[in-house]
């Protein structure tokens, strides 16, 4: 191999609304979490939660904040980025945060009857394809 890969897709839903803020020199980026089940063993039992810090930059970030919200189920694709700092208390800590390339809903948004009123409403924010998530199949991963 010639060289590295980072690359990440999830599929989680937004534990609260997106923050967009601009930096100093006035890029947007909207900052929000989402929620990833995963289940433990092959037997499908008991799930577990993880939890991932994603920011999303420049023009995707304002369509994240316009379109985005708490509950809704969103697909994440972008590489993961590991930042140390040192906090308040002057302690050394590390970030791990998923920075986006790219989203897409996967769900229509609240009060939206779905179908070809979702695709008015919230187009797609790039060319990832539709994904359809279904929590009770025990499918094995193609990868």
């Amino acid at each position: 191999m010639a060289g590295s890969y980072n690359h990440i897709v999830l599929v989680g839903r937004l534990v609260a609304d997106p923050e967009l803020r601009q930096t100093q020199d006035g890029t947007p980026v909207t900052s929000f979490r989402i929620a990833v089940d995963r289940v433990r063993g092959r037997s499908g039992g008991e799930k577990q939660t993880d939890f991932f810090g994603v920011s999303v930059w420049r023009q995707r970030a304002e369509r994240a904040a316009e379109f985005l919200q708490k509950g809704r189920l969103v697909l994440i694709s972008g590489r993961c980025q590991i930042r140390e700092y040192t906090d308040k208390e002057n302690n050394r800590r590390t970030a791990v945060e998923v920075v986006a390339d790219d989203f897409q809903m996967l769900d229509s948004r609240p009060g939206a009857g779905g179908g070809q009123e979702r695709a008015a409403t919230a187009p797609a924010a790039g060319d990832l394809p539709e994904y359809k998530y279904d929590a009770e199949s025990e499918e094995e991963v193609p990868f």
